[in-house]
């Protein structure tokens, strides 16, 4: 699972979906630490052009359907084709009614609500989904696949924003990398030297980890004429580098508050369902921010 919470939504009246504010289900699901990702569809081809919904985390389905007597035989044709995402199944009438339709279809798994509660079951169901996947060992999974796509995106904002600098200002910052890595490591001694033979940027890259391509943002950042306008807001190496090489090299302990210690370079982290939720926002934040810059760096 990804940061991302995904809901497909299917109900074929347009009005109704007209008139539902989501902003309050989509914040709350952004204070779990995702990204909310909502899709309403409003006919059966579109519902099935989704299939096998192995990228969604909760369907949502109205009773009544156009083209199906009860919503429930669209139900039962979903679990019939052995996918088990968790459902929702919501009418505008009586909802022991419906039960009582899901019991006669025997059908499994079936969250149930009424039309006008609907955004609460959702925001209920869509918690305890995610406090199922969210043990140690997923959590870890998480902010390593995180961490490498904030890699990908500082990536990007280094290709672009060098090809905008001077030869005078990208040979600085290649200097300035390779001076550093060099004395950071004799391992490199020979990437290092043939990379300064024939400097350029995708090289550089190649030879950077998490931590070094965060120190050529910051090289960038200082010269570059859009970079240097916006002011800096956090500590992306404290708050996101250091928790992660915590989570992928330390050996978990559990800890008599509850939680777990992680022990890594004579180092201790205290880890909890808290500061995963906390350690999620912040890697959210840190994506949205860079595909800002992204785009800022590509306007002309």
């Amino acid at each position: 699972m990804r940061l991302v919470f995904s809901v497909l939504w299917f109900d074929d009246d347009e009005e109704y979906f007209d008139s539902l504010d989501l902003e309050p289900l989509e914040r709350e699901i952004s204070s779990w630490g995702f990204w909310p990702k909502i899709e309403k569809v409003t006919t059966p081809e579109d519902f099935s052009n989704r299939s096998p919904f192995t990228s969604y985390d909760l369907i949502v389905v109205d009773r009544n359907l156009e083209g199906y007597k009860d919503g429930q035989e669209f139900i039962a044709n979903i679990r019939g084709n052995a996918i088990y995402t968790e459902i929702i199944f919501y009418t505008a009438g009586n909802t022991s009614d419906l039960w009582e339709a899901i019991r006669t279809k025997e059908l499994e798994g079936i969250f149930v609500s009424s039309r006008i509660n609907v955004l609460s079951k959702i925001e209920a169901v869509g918690l305890q989904s995610v406090r199922k996947i969210l043990d140690l060992e997923n959590v870890r999974g998480i902010v390593m696949a995180e961490v490498g796509e904030l890699d990908l995106l500082l990536d990007e904002i280094i290709m672009l924003g060098t090809e905008s600098l001077s030869e005078e200002e990208r040979s600085s910052i290649f200097q300035r990398f390779h001076e550093n890595a060099v004395r950071q490591s004799e391992g490199y001694a020979k990437a290092l030297n043939a990379f300064i033979e024939e400097p350029n940027t995708g090289g550089m890259l190649a030879l950077c980890d998490s931590d070094k391509r965060w120190q050529n943002f910051n090289r960038l950042r200082k010269i570059h004429k859009k970079l240097k306008k916006k002011k800096q807001s956090g500590n992306y190496v404290q708050e996101v580098l250091r928790p992660r090489n915590f989570l992928a090299h330390g050996k978990p302990e559990p800890h008599e508050n509850g939680g777990y210690l992680f022990r890594y370079k004579g180092k201790e982290y205290y880890f909890d369902d808290k500061v995963s939720q906390g350690l999620r926002q912040t890697i959210l934040k840190y994506k949205t921010t860079f595909s800002i810059l992204i785009d800022q760096i590509k306007e002309t």
